[in-house]
């Protein structure tokens, strides 16, 4: 089992989760990946047998301790090395999250937290996500009661929302948001919703987005919004 496999797939789950109790159903990793159901469960029960990850039969996968600490460093070093890419080198996000794919099992540890605190040790990548602490168990909520974020495939008003983050990462995703000028931060118009997708306006600008790409955009609510400002 090699070790950047291994740390793909821990990274993977620690990406898509909902949360670190909920199980992740294993169609996700499939999606994710692109591998087959079968090779996705033989990676899996390889894993459970190092006490990496817990499989629990037909609800999914969760992360050990172990796996935990390793995912999230994982994802750690991805986002950290994206940041660098975007805001020093200027490079496009889309083709920072390659690369910085590459770059976090390349890297040594020590580096990537030599380059975190050169970058100000910043909170969050370029899509809006969360930059892991060092101990797993420390997370922030970007969400609260009263106005939580939620993919965009689940606004159903013709409304104003505002981008918080994007999430998963998906290489292609990222282009087509780019062209589009989708970003955390973005006011946004949703239009209306289709069976298989969702109609958008940016900065005057019509766009016919999938669900599955409108599932990565999340997004808050803004009720105050004045229309003026999105048409």
């Amino acid at each position: 089992m090699r070790i950047h496999n291994t740390e793909d797939y821990l990274g993977a789950i620690y990406r898509l989760r909902s949360s670190a109790e909920q199980p992740l159903p294993l169609i996700h990793l499939k999606k994710y990946f692109g591998y087959s159901p079968i090779s996705i469960h033989e990676m899996i029960t390889k894993l459970e047998v190092v006490n990496l990850v817990q499989y629990i039969p037909y609800k999914g996968v969760i992360l050990t301790p172990r796996g935990e600490i390793i995912g999230s460093a994982l994802v750690r070093r991805h986002r950290i090395w994206e940041r660098f890419l975007t805001d020093m080198l200027q490079i496009p996000w889309d083709t920072a999250h390659e690369i910085a794919g590459q770059l976090e099992h390349a890297a040594p540890e020590m580096v990537t937290e030599k380059l975190s605190s050169f970058l100000g040790n910043p909170e969050r990548c370029p899509h809006g996500d969360e930059i892991p602490e060092i101990d797993p168990t420390v997370r922030n909520e970007t969400d609260n009661i009263e106005n939580p974020s939620f993919p965009l495939d689940q606004a159903h008003d013709s409304d104003a929302y505002a981008v918080v983050l994007i999430s998963p990462e998906i290489t292609d995703y990222l282009e087509k948001m780019k062209n589009m000028g989708i970003f955390p931060g973005r006011i946004i118009k949703l239009v209306n919703t289709h069976s298989n997708q969702v109609t958008l306006k940016i900065s005057g600008k019509e766009w016919m987005i999938t669900n599955e790409l409108a599932h990565t955009i999340w997004v808050k609510r803004k009720p105050s919004m004045k229309r003026s400002n999105v048409q």
